[in-house]
């Protein structure tokens, strides 16, 4: 589980984050060769509650800044504790941002061990908000993360927020992914999206590549990066260990 009583923080979020009981799984973010890593995505495990509904539960109080500290904090807490050194990808709201005090706390505790390797991934559920995200862009910017736009092509992540985001990675949602792989429309579509973001000097990276026969039709396209079941599930270190060493600790 995620300690977040050892951050300075204001006391009425640490009362907050006191009450939270999250750990996180990691799952590896590959160069399409499969033998390579580019990033790990943390993936928030709250206990007892799905992470959709502890969302929508913090929305409804209309307090998603707090688990946004939480995420953000606790993700790169276990990132340190598992001792990665390749990009870790964290899921983020485009409308939160750290506070001048909570900035200051990240940056003591974690600023030299992430270095340039954080990556921020935009999860967007409603319309962009172009005035809080230029706040958060300031935010990322001084904390030297990457911007990854999540889950394209669906809901809310489509082409104007490649606009507005600028983001140095796009993520192809599973959805389109699942499309892509059974009608030759959504195949000829998401050869067309990935030439776009090249185009763009960005990275594109596809979700949801769950079988040996999908990683061939996706290489085919020229993805930067694959994500998905096929090459591994979120896991723990040592499932990580034991699957791609043969020991674990």
């Amino acid at each position: 589980m995620v300690d977040y009583s050892i951050f300075p923080l204001d006391e009425e979020i640490k009362d907050k984050l006191a009450k939270l009981e999250i750990s996180y799984a990691f799952q590896p973010i590959f160069y399409p060769d499969g033998k390579d890593i580019y990033a790990y995505e943390a993936l928030m495990r709250p206990k007892n509650i799905l992470v959709m509904d502890l969302i929508e539960e913090f929305r409804a109080k209309n307090d998603l800044h707090t688990l946004e500290v939480a995420t953000i904090f606790g993700a790169v807490q276990c990132y340190a504790k598992r001792g990665y050194h390749s990009y870790i990808a964290i899921n983020s709201f485009p409308a939160e941002s750290f506070t001048a005090e909570e900035q200051a706390v990240f940056d003591e505790f974690y600023a030299d061990v992430l270095g340039d390797k954080g990556i921020i991934e935009i999860l967007e559920y409603t319309a962009l908000d172009i005035d809080k995200w230029q706040s958060k862009r300031n935010s990322i910017n001084r904390s030297r993360f990457n911007i990854a736009l999540d889950d394209f092509g669906t809901g809310y992540s489509n082409l104007m927020n490649i606009s507005n985001l600028e983001p140095d990675i796009v993520k192809l949602d599973r959805g389109f992914t699942l499309k892509a792989l059974s009608r030759s429309y959504e195949y000829q579509l998401m050869q067309y999206v990935i030439e776009m973001v090249h185009k763009l000097n960005q990275y594109v990276c596809v979700e949801g590549v769950e079988t040996k026969e999908d990683l061939e039709k996706i290489k085919a396209l020229g993805p930067d990066l694959i994500q998905g079941y096929y090459y591994s599930k979120p896991c723990s270190r040592d499932e990580f260990l034991k699957k791609f060493f043969g020991y674990s600790e």
